[in-house]
């Protein structure tokens, strides 16, 4: 009898270390190759503004009221009446743009000294 397991066919697993493959065959190794994405873009997001929309178009009766209404509109209205202030605000930032926020990028009025490291030792012409 020998120390070493006989031969039977089954893969056995070895450490290593992680992004490294061992030759021939690793269950680690994905074989099905990189993931379908469309060749025109274009074509995907309009395809994807298509079915957002026709979503957005279903309509919905209200059980309450009986009142029928697309899901665009009730999404807006229960976004009107959210005690979320972030979802009032998204409404406004749509209807009026965003306002305009200045960002101070000076240090306390001082200009900010910016050094390259290698181009100070230059001499200039």
């Amino acid at each position: 009898m020998t120390d070493q397991p006989a031969n039977t066919g089954e893969i056995l697993e070895e450490s290593s270390k992680p992004g490294t493959f061992k030759k021939g065959y690793d269950p680690r190794r994905w074989l099905k190759g990189q993931p379908k994405k469309p060749k025109d873009k274009k074509k995907a997001e309009k395809l994807l503004e298509h079915i957002i929309w026709d979503v957005l178009s279903e309509d919905l009766i209200n059980p309450k009221t009986g009142e029928s209404i697309d899901r665009l509109r009730a999404m807006i209205r229960s976004m009107t009446t959210s005690r979320q202030s972030a979802d009032k605000q998204a409404i406004l930032d749509r209807i009026a743009g965003k306002v305009t926020q200045n960002v101070d990028v000076t240090s306390n009025g001082e200009r900010i000294q910016i050094g390259i490291k290698g181009f100070d030792d230059i001499p200039e012409d």
